[in-house]
């Protein structure tokens, strides 16, 4: 992989990252959460905007690391997983999220604010286990 492919996946693992701390910096209280519309929103659009750039930066290792031609979003981890560049309960925990992502943005049926609130405070591992196996990854390669 070039040098110019590297720093383009550490720039979207980076904005990840930033939107995870500007996420970490507003998420109040689970009853401020749920009560104040305008927090819930804001929440609600950081993190997305995480997902979007963890899925990013997954489809570039796809692409860049030429491990073959995604059909679709979900298809982006399966072939991460078959490619053994993720354990396959990595690429099941990213799909998880992907699928939080669209209920979010499409508001596929209504949210449990509960249980988004509890994915926002407990559930970003796999953001940071992504980025250590891709991080990992690059340094093995330069």
């Amino acid at each position: 992989m070039l040098k110019k492919e590297n720093e383009r996946i550490l720039l979207k693992l980076e904005e990840k990252k930033n939107y995870l701390a500007e996420l970490g910096e507003m998420l109040p209280n689970k009853e401020e959460y749920i009560g104040d519309l305008v927090k819930r929103r804001a929440c609600e659009k950081t993190i997305g905007l995480a997902i979007e750039s963890l899925i990013d930066a997954c489809s570039m290792v796809v692409s860049f690391c030429k491990l073959g031609i995604p059909s679709d979003e979900d298809n982006i981890f399966d072939i991460l997983v078959k490619k053994n560049f993720i354990k396959e309960s990595l690429g099941k925990q990213l799909k998880e999220i992907k699928g939080f992502r669209n209920i979010l943005t499409h508001r596929y049926g209504d949210i449990n604010d509960t249980l988004a609130y509890e994915f926002m405070s407990t559930d970003l591992m796999p953001f940071i286990r992504f980025e250590e196996v891709v991080k990992r990854y690059l340094s093995n390669k330069s």
